[in-house]
């Protein structure tokens, strides 16, 4: 939730013309949601000059905290722009959604208690300020840069709430912190043997790494990119960015920028000469001046007539690449290629297609969905290779966690428990392992950051298959084919089930415990968790009473699942039925 108030309106109103009062808040509101809706947010409502928005609703993109801080701290600056001075502040957690809501109809969006807190931060943030809490400044903190602040009294909490100030974004091509890397010796082989291959031959090659968030695919593109770096190669890297200025070729731009040592607020023609000397020191001079000119347009400098036909562009940009690799060999790394707009990828095509007779390797960084979107990337490459980044074995998961805790004796159960629980995903282990230090249980609620990334996969999910999944997920971690039918008909849902397979998200099971019927598993433990909290209580209730019922019409298997039942009925808000049905387990329990 973010919040912006501006600071001392109502005394300027009150001797203000009604009418200029209007139209500055109309300026204010245009530039306000303009800034919300720039970084993926929804504005919620504006009431007088207190601005309302939420990130991650509707739709998760496992960074929402992060677009939040930085869609406040632009719609500061751009108040500021406007001869106007405002305070805000962002604070994360659970909310009850509404779909039909918003601005257009006036009801709100979101209702919880995290709305709350956030309005009482905003009013303790200083003039032109950003405050956030703390869960939001564990989201952010590797993106944005904070400053502690006293804890703040807000009305109707009984402890104070921790605050952060938001200062600024991290500099470009910074990143978190490294954990140890585990258990990916397989994959920087094959990177290094296509690196000396490539090195050998002089012939270009295309790396693809696929893998969901937080499997690992910057930290073994920061491990590899060391270990080149350490054998005298040049590197360059671009991200592909989900919100801000989507310009095409944005992560192109980003590469050359820095290999020309250009700065963001470098003024157009500075920026300009930067890129002429670079490309003077890499090329002949008769190709210098148009090649400057198209990697001018290509990076967005603004100084040259446009160009009529991109491949002038791309030509200019396979010459660049082809004249730095032939004096040094050079390692170009695309990260977040599933939100990189069209022109990129055929960009990335190209130069991985015609670039000839220099030591090049391109690695793109994306996640799996970005095959759906691209189903033939690389296909009619000469040397392109495939990558996919699996979880980590239960070991593996262990040995990572017991290096990260460095206290860790008399911590074994734990450390164990952690691994299962991780599900080998390292951004997972290092999330629960910080939990685990900061003294909070592992059967507790998860980390937001871990929720974050698993609700952002669910959400890429198409409508069908995702409505699905949480349905399963009221079911259990184990589920069944026609309790599922029973719960919203058989209309679509085997090709749920098999896009769910296809996916990972879900196993099927050899054999069902249900007769005739087809039994299902979900792969992890967290993404049923996320899925089932994702669901409104009253909504939960209904769907375990289906499952219950659907289970009690399966002649002969009510018995054998008996403590199923109890928990459903339970769920369901039927206690009655339920202890029937604990008393039956009992039993069982007795018996065995």
């Amino acid at each position: 939730m973010l919040f912006v108030d501006l600071v001392g309106f109502t005394g300027r109103s009150d001797r203000a013309d009604p009418e200029d009062v209007r139209d500055t808040l109309h300026a204010y509101h245009a530039v306000a949601q303009e800034k919300i809706q720039e970084f993926g947010g929804s504005m919620e409502k504006f009431i007088g000059d207190a601005v309302m928005a939420v990130f991650g609703a509707r739709v998760s993109h496992g960074d929402d905290a992060e677009r939040a801080v930085r869609a406040g701290l632009a719609v500061l600056n751009a108040v500021g722009g406007l001869n106007l001075e405002a305070r805000g502040a962002v604070n994360t957690g659970e909310a009850v959604v509404s779909v039909a809501s918003g601005p257009a109809t006036g009801e709100a969006l979101a209702m919880g208690d995290v709305v709350n807190t956030a309005s009482r931060l905003q009013t303790s943030a200083p003039a032109g300020g950003l405050v956030v809490g703390e869960e939001t400044y564990r989201l952010a903190r590797n993106a944005i840069n904070f400053q502690a602040l006293p804890s703040v009294e807000a009305k109707g909490k009984v402890e104070p709430v921790r605050a952060w100030l938001a200062v600024a974004p991290v500099a470009a091509g910074l990143s978190r912190p490294d954990y140890p890397m585990v258990g990916r010796e397989r994959e920087l082989t094959l990177l290094t043997s296509i690196w000396e291959g490539a090195i050998g031959d002089r012939h270009p090659h295309l790396v693809t790494v696929v893998g969901n968030a937080g499997i690992g695919k910057s930290r073994l593109q920061r491990e590899f990119s060391r270990r080149v770096q350490g054998r005298g190669a040049a590197f360059a890297r671009g991200r592909c960015l989900p919100y801000g200025e989507r310009a095409a070729y944005g992560a192109f731009a980003q590469l050359v920028r820095g290999m020309a040592d250009i700065y963001e607020n470098d003024p157009p023609d500075s920026a300009r000469t930067k890129l002429s000397l670079l490309v003077e020191k890499v090329l002949p001079l008769t190709e210098v001046e148009e090649t400057t000119r198209y990697i001018s347009l290509l990076t967005g400098l603004g100084v040259d007539e446009p160009a009529r036909d991109r491949d002038y562009l791309f030509f200019a940009a396979r010459r660049l690449l082809e004249g730095f690799a032939s004096i040094q060999p050079l390692l170009i790394i695309f990260e977040d290629l599933h939100w990189a707009d069209a022109a990129l990828l055929d960009l990335i095509e190209y130069l991985a297609t015609h670039i000839r007779d220099v030591p090049l390797v391109i690695v793109g960084l994306t996640r799996p969905e970005f095959i759906d979107r691209r189903p033939g990337w690389g296909s009619g490459l000469f040397a392109h290779t495939t990558i996919g980044l699996e979880p980590l074995s239960s070991a593996e998961s262990f040995t990572l966690a017991e290096r990260l805790l460095v206290k860790s004796a008399g911590l074994k159960e734990a450390i164990e428990r952690l691994a299962e629980v991780s599900e080998g995903n390292p951004l997972f282990v290092e999330e629960l392992t910080s939990a685990l230090t900061e003294g909070h249980e592992l059967g507790s609620d998860l980390p937001t950051t871990v929720r974050a990334a698993i609700a952002a996969r669910l959400d890429a999910l198409p409508n069908s298959a995702r409505a699905v999944l949480l349905d399963a997920s009221v079911i259990g971690r184990t589920f069944w084919r026609g309790v599922l039918a029973a719960l919203r008909g058989q209309r679509e849902l085997d090709e749920a089930l098999a896009a769910l397979e296809v996916r990972d998200f879900i196993r099927r099971v050899p054999s069902s415990r249900v007769r005739g019927d087809i039994e299902y598993v979900f792969k992890h433990m967290l993404i049923r968790d996320v899925a089932y909290a994702t669901l409104p209580r009253s909504l939960r209730r209904e769907r375990h009473a289906v499952v219950a019922k659907y289970i009690e019409s399966a002649a002969g298997q009510a018995k054998d699942l008996a403590a199923f039942l109890a928990h459903h009925w339970r769920e369901a808000g039927e206690p009655n039925k339920a202890i029937e049905y604990l008393m039956l387990a009992a039993e069982q329990a007795l018996d065995g």
